[in-house]
């Protein structure tokens, strides 16, 4: 009943702390629940990486949405527990690419934000193949970069620009030809600019929420049956 009243904490990663300073049974109790420290915000890099330790081998949500440049020990342990993780918030930057590299196999969802144009921009590569990632039921990219997914059993698509980078441009034949690739989709949604260059239908028969936010007065539905 404790480990279960404590999980509530799973976003408030202070109060989860302070939790285990309440006696020596909360303590003990806490410290061997180790989904409770599965939830890893490198906001506060120190922090996480206790967090990490005390998951032992539970899955793991990761946000490194705060972080441009993790430091060298950071990026060392994401690398080695890649596979455990199911939940991914982060950053397009050079070091999203070297995780991505790396296999995950249990992901589940993915958010990939733009940083900040007030940084300065470190190099991203593109790989040769789509990155393959074949838990991923939820994709969600805010940022101008080349759709590079593969996620057979995905469901859940957004699309969207960063008010801080302007917006994107598609044409639609590229996104069509993505979204034909994803015949379990059920949720779309596309806040961009679209070239419409293809009338070419696309079959998704388990679609039920389609939203396309466009700056242009256009119907996209003529596209999808």
């Amino acid at each position: 009943m404790l480990v279960m009243v404590a999980s509530h904490l799973e976003n408030d990663d202070a109060s989860l702390v302070n939790a285990t300073h309440v006696c020596h049974l909360w303590r003990t109790t806490l410290l061997s629940s180790p989904r409770l420290w599965s939830h890893l915000d490198f906001a506060n890099e120190e922090r996480a990486l206790v967090f990490l330790e005390r998951s032992k081998s539970a899955p793991l949500s990761v946000n490194l949405t705060s972080v441009y440049d993790p430091s060298g020990i950071v990026r060392k342990s994401l690398k080695k527990v890649t596979s455990r993780v199911i939940m991914l918030w982060a950053l397009q930057d050079s070091f999203l690419d070297e995780l991505l590299d790396q296999s995950m196999p249990k992901l589940e969802g993915l958010e990939i934000f733009d940083s900040d144009e007030l940084l300065p921009k470190k190099p991203t590569h593109l790989p040769s193949l789509p990155t393959y990632l074949p838990s991923l039921t939820s994709l969600g990219i805010y940022y101008p970069d080349p759709l590079r997914f593969n996620a057979p059993i995905l469901t859940s698509f957004h699309l969207a620009h960063n008010p801080v980078s302007g917006s994107m441009r598609w044409k639609a034949s590229t996104l069509l030809n993505f979204l034909r690739n994803y015949p379990l989709l059920e949720d779309a949604f596309l806040s961009c600019d679209v070239d419409p260059d293809s009338d070419e239908v696309v079959f998704l028969p388990l679609l039920r929420s389609f939203t396309h936010d466009s700056p242009r007065d256009e119907c996209w539905l003529y596209l999808l049956n």
